[in-house]
């Protein structure tokens, strides 16, 4: 049986996530003012890291090898975060 889980990002990077073998990550943006990722898994799955990028706006950071997963406005689009999985 399929679930879709949240995870609350932190604003470091890079950070490990861990989350059920083969869970798809739909997307991330803000809820409540926190930066999160959905993911649709199996529960019974056991959990494996996965690596994730938060990038503020102008912030400079290391070339990013990875999948854009989304972007996060928080306080009413003052801060805007960048949201990758690293694929390596």
């Amino acid at each position: 049986m399929m679930t879709i889980w949240k995870s609350v990002l932190s604003l470091m990077s890079p950070q490990t996530v861990r989350m059920p073998e083969g869970a798809e990550i739909l997307c991330a943006r803000e809820q409540h003012e926190e930066v999160c990722i959905w993911f649709k898994c199996d529960p019974n799955k056991p959990p494996v890291p996965r690596k994730i990028i938060v990038i503020g706006t102008g912030h400079q950071h290391p070339e990013i090898d990875g999948r854009y997963l989304g972007t996060a406005s928080l306080q009413g689009g003052t801060y805007m975060f960048h949201v990758f999985e690293r694929t390596q």
